[in-house]
């Protein structure tokens, strides 16, 4: 079948699904006696993180992250698991170029066969998940990235719409991560709690005290991370708010100022009998003059009570 490749070895089978379509799942199910409400979740669109058990197999669904060099963006991508004593099938959509390298590895490798294909199934999944989670890491790096350099440039430069919209950015990223990440924890416990003798995971404890570390430390880096970007918004939010009052302020004083000047020009202006400056010589100078000294009046008063 396309997009459907398999390892065999010692007993253990790895069926490697690289396209979620509808006719490779179906000839799966007949071929391993799945249920067919765990093929139609394996389907798009994509369902929340679960575990279930049957009978002849377990089921679990996990996402993980993946980010789009092009938009900056971090999506989610989904895997499920068929797992029994001695199978294991993955099925994803390809995004996780980690399950393909390690499938490869095990195919080509001799060595890696013997190492990995040995034991119960749960062994291979173990070892997928390992690195699944490792794959994670660098994310987490970029991200901190990302926030550290926002950090740096949001007190060095005046807030605009770019700056805005990398905060909102890292925002969303950081949410949609926490999303993503939320499942692992809850999933790995319940096969532990719920697998059966076939699994033999006794003797995988290291391997699922691995696993329960680095979802521990994935997610306390992504609460640090959000609660770095949520800071950030707040900040820019500050900085944003600050200059908006300065700008109101200048304005404030600009009209303050101007507002009894322009009165005054314009009761001038009236030309009435016995208005003075009006008729006398170098009257147009003598309210000019006067008009500047009101503003610098009023400026000086501003200055004393500190207004500005």
């Amino acid at each position: 079948m396309k997009h459907v490749y398999e390892i065999q070895h010692q007993g253990l089978l790895w069926i490697n699904v690289t396209k979620q379509e509808e006719k490779s799942l179906l000839t799966l199910q007949k071929r391993f006696n799945l249920h067919s409400q765990e093929i139609q979740e394996s389907l798009p669109p994509f369902q929340r993180p679960k575990f279930v058990k049957r009978d002849e197999y377990y089921f679990m669904v996990l996402h993980f992250p993946c980010f789009d060099r092009k938009t900056r963006r971090l999506g989610v991508t989904e895997v499920d698991f068929f797992l029994n004593g001695n199978t294991l099938i993955t099925v994803h959509d390809n995004k996780l170029p980690i399950i393909e390298q390690f499938f490869n590895e095990c195919a080509k490798n001799e060595s890696a066969r013997a190492g990995y294909f040995q034991g119960t199934a749960a062994r291979l999944f173990f070892e997928v998940l390992n690195r699944l989670l490792s794959s994670v890491f660098p994310i987490l790096l970029h991200v901190n990235e990302d926030v550290d350099s926002v950090d740096k440039i949001l007190f060095t430069k005046i807030p605009d719409k770019k700056m805005v919209e990398e905060i909102l950015r890292l925002k969303t990223n950081t949410v949609n991560f926490r999303r993503t990440m939320q499942g692992h924890k809850n999933v790995l416990e319940h096969l532990v709690s719920h697998g059966g003798r076939e699994l033999d995971l006794p003797a995988y404890q290291n391997h699922i005290n691995t696993l329960r570390e680095y979802t521990n430390e994935i997610w306390h880096t992504l609460a640090s991370q959000k609660e770095s970007v949520d800071a950030l918004h707040e900040t820019n939010e500050s900085v944003v708010g600050l200059r908006m009052n300065e700008i109101m302020k200048t304005l404030t004083i600009i009209s303050v100022i101007t507002f009894p000047l322009s009165l005054m020009t314009a009761v001038f202006a009236v030309h009435a009998t016995g208005t003075p400056f009006i008729s006398g010589p170098f009257g147009f100078w003598k309210l000019v003059g006067l008009v500047m000294a009101g503003a610098l009046l009023m400026l000086l008063v501003f200055k004393r009570k500190k207004w500005m």
